[in-house]
């Protein structure tokens, strides 16, 4: 799998739990007593300090390449075509 394509998928798996979080995190506060509001301000907070993170934490990592690179059978180089050769 490419590196792109391994950041990207770390970046959606981030962003489902921290949706799961934000919206666990608003619930409770609603259920402790406060309004509307306050819960609304809680979930978003915890949704942006959670992304803040977790991105963070995504662009420390170095992630490499697994993909085995793909050899040209000989003969058949990757530049201008070649005349064939004089007999």
């Amino acid at each position: 799998m490419s590196p792109n394509r391994k950041k990207a998928l770390a970046v959606f798996v981030l962003f489902l739990v921290v949706d799961l979080v934000a919206v666990v995190c608003g619930h409770v506060v609603r259920w402790l007593g406060s309004g509307v509001l306050q819960s609304v301000l809680a979930g978003g907070s915890a949704w942006a300090v959670l992304m803040a993170l977790g991105i963070t934490l995504i662009a420390l990592f170095d992630f490499k390449d697994d993909r085995h690179p793909t050899l040209s059978p000989a003969g058949t180089g990757h530049g201008a075509p070649q005349a064939p050769p004089n007999q």
